[in-house]
């Protein structure tokens, strides 16, 4: 089932996350350790911001709330990443990196806020 926020489809954004984290590993065994990880760290990322548009929308958050809790799944994303022994900490932080560029275009997008 597709996540759409304000147009944008969280669906088609964590595949395309994924695909930004690929186009960095050149090892096919590297890519199969992550791709599950990378998932459930997009499909959480959607969840999320799903959660926060919600909030959002009752005025529960306001930007400064999203990005601290944002910032907390980050971290939690970040260490399941860095978990897969096959990969240097420095290829995890630009994994990460290049899964959250994606996402914060399109929470830009979906939620007008900058919390990425």
């Amino acid at each position: 089932m597709a996540t759409t926020i304000n147009g944008v489809n969280f669906s088609q954004v964590g595949k395309d996350a994924l695909t930004a984290a690929k186009v960095l590993l050149d090892d096919p065994a590297t890519w199969k350790g992550l791709k599950d990880i990378l998932q459930n760290v997009a499909d959480g990322l959607t969840a999320d911001i799903k959660f926060i548009a919600r909030k959002k929308l009752s005025g529960e958050f306001n930007e400064d709330d999203a990005r601290v809790y944002l910032e907390d799944q980050k971290t939690i994303a970040r260490v399941r990443i860095r978990s897969v022994a096959i990969i240097t900490l420095q290829i995890a932080e630009r994994v990460l990196n290049a899964v959250l560029d994606v996402f914060r275009v399109a929470v830009q997008q979906a939620i007008g806020w900058t919390v990425l």
